[in-house]
């Protein structure tokens, strides 16, 4: 008898990716995140300057230049609701230069294949937005995807970045 197929859940919970973006961007390991911490995460997504200013602001309400676990769990909570509008606004005040977009893709493409693969997305939206959810990767997938081949290359990512109408419709 075959045994039964078990159920596809959103594993891991969002409390879990939560306890996994702090540990990523928590350097020193110790029970908070610093603004330098925070910067450094941010950075290795290819994202920098302003925005990655507004957004360490948006979740330090006391200002004291550190996330505690309750801080950042409010971050982790909310997340980065746009991921595309925040990505386009940090490389447009890079001017969307060729150089940037292809730091961000490089800082993305982890293996340095010149591939995006889904768990390397899955990285990027774990530090962005850790309560997203499956749904929420297979669709950003499908945005960037445009060929279909299940991994997006840097064509693919300039177009999806440029591109001022977010998601592609099929």
């Amino acid at each position: 008898m075959k045994e039964k197929k078990k159920k596809r859940t959103n594993k891991p919970s969002p409390i879990e990716r939560m306890k996994e973006a702090f540990g990523i961007m928590n350097l020193d390991e110790d029970t908070n995140i610093s603004k330098e911490e925070f910067f450094k995460a941010m950075a290795s997504l290819g994202l920098e300057g302003k925005e990655v200013e507004n957004l360490f602001r948006r979740f330090d309400p006391d200002k004291s230049g550190f996330l505690d676990k309750e801080e950042f769990f409010a971050y982790a909570a909310k997340g980065t609701s746009d991921l595309h509008a925040l990505l386009k606004r940090g490389l447009a005040a890079a001017d969307e230069n060729e150089d940037t977009i292809l730091k961000a893709f490089e800082a993305w493409d982890v293996n340095q294949d010149g591939r995006i693969c889904k768990d390397e997305l899955e990285r990027v939206l774990v530090m962005l937005n850790p309560a997203f959810t499956k749904k929420d990767l297979t669709k950003l997938m499908k945005a960037m995807d445009e060929n279909e081949d299940g991994e997006i290359d840097y064509e693919e990512f300039t177009t999806w970045i440029c591109n001022s109408h977010g998601p592609r419709k099929k």
